[in-house]
């Protein structure tokens, strides 16, 4: 099967942004059968991005805050200035004030 019709129908990170490793945390609460979670995605980008925003797939999911720390930065900390949710599509998008650096720490609550 060609990975062009294997992603067909998929929501998918654009091929400019590529997650490199995943730090996830969940605290399942039994009674209310939901869940809390923190998490945070290593990503490089390729050198023509041009985007300050990133869509994700996300379903049923909500989030507090999203936010970016540069790799061998100096330790900002970037925070998301808008969190668009649609559920139809069932993505998110993490919208920053500035274009995405080639090397960063996407952290999501």
């Amino acid at each position: 099967m060609a990975s062009s019709t294997k992603a067909e129908g998929r929501v998918l990170l654009p091929s400019s942004i590529n997650p490199t490793r995943y730090d996830i945390k969940l605290t399942p609460d039994f009674e209310n059968y939901t869940f809390t979670g923190h998490t945070a995605i290593e990503v490089t980008t390729t050198n023509d991005i041009a985007s300050n925003e990133i869509i994700m797939h996300s379903k049923e999911l909500c989030y507090k805050s999203a936010s970016y720390i540069v790799k061998d930065g100096d330790g900002t900390i970037h925070k998301a200035d808008e969190i668009r949710v649609n559920f139809k599509a069932t993505t998110v998008s993490f919208v920053f004030t500035d274009k995405l650096p080639a090397s960063a720490t996407l952290v999501s609550v």
